[in-house]
């Protein structure tokens, strides 16, 4: 009996345990309000493809808005047009284009991790029996954040 207990003991306290204690990366969240999020419907001519980009200055934002109102003065439902862009970017994630409706896309959370600015977004699909519109579509969604020196991580939810 005692060579089983101290077999069990020499077993017990002889053993390393493998297990670290984790390091909590702090993820520190970064509040965005939202610009605009809806669809385009220029079938493709305002020259935006499938992207994901940051806008960091009133040029950059000025050659985008007259891209996004080439067809459709999509701009005049934006939440805000004028930005400082001294205390903030703009950041933007357009879908593919869609040969029907039922399509939307959505930045959901943006964070600091590892010196990154993590932009996560979802994309969803219409379901088998959904009803859809029968139009070219071009879902987007453009968010306002502090201006941040991280570089940028698109991350697809999906």
């Amino acid at each position: 009996m005692r060579l089983i207990l101290c077999i069990f003991l020499f077993g017990v306290l002889g053993c390393s345990s493998t297990i670290q204690p984790s390091k909590t990366l702090k993820k520190e969240e970064i509040v965005f309000s939202t610009i605009s999020k809806g669809t385009l419907f220029g079938n493709g001519i305002e020259g935006i493809l499938e992207e994901k980009f940051t806008i960091k200055n009133e040029k950059q934002w000025q050659v985008f808005l007259n891209k996004i109102n080439s067809v459709n003065n999509v701009s005049s439902s934006f939440s805000e047009i004028n930005i400082n862009f001294s205390n903030h970017n703009i950041i933007c994630v357009f879908d593919t284009i869609r040969n029907t409706g039922g399509y939307a896309i959505e930045i959901e959370r943006v964070f600091v991790e590892k010196k990154n600015l993590n932009i996560v977004y979802n994309k969803k699909e219409p379901g088998p029996m959904e009803m859809v519109t029968t139009i070219i579509t071009q879902p987007y969604h453009i968010v306002k954040i502090e201006k941040r020196g991280e570089d940028h991580k698109f991350i697809n939810k999906n």
